[in-house]
């Protein structure tokens, strides 16, 4: 590999992790077709995901609902309000 690689300009961490966890993350990656630095970005992504992806979902509702008559953006808006609290409770 090159000196000049893309990958030599990412930021890096190194981290010790307890014996046997390497190969459980190897075993898990495997199974799901990908490297073990892959496959902890996947779960890294996972636990600590892009602050904006929640803003545009936000933005995505709110569009949605402002298209819908003004009679009815209430009850849009009271659905999305209960289905959070639903969602609030199964993850806490």
């Amino acid at each position: 590999m090159s000196d000049q690689s893309p990958s030599r300009l990412l930021d890096k961490i190194i981290i010790r992790v307890p014996d046997g966890m390497r190969d459980r993350i190897k075993r898990v990656a495997d199974s799901n077709n990908r490297s073990v630095n892959a496959e902890l970005l996947v779960l890294l992504d996972r636990t600590y995901p892009e602050e904006t992806k929640l803003d545009e979902h936000l933005q995505d509702i709110a569009e949605l609902v402002g298209k819908l008559p003004a009679e009815k953006r209430g009850d849009a808006w009271e659905a999305v309000f209960d289905r959070l609290k639903v969602l609030r409770n199964d993850t806490a």
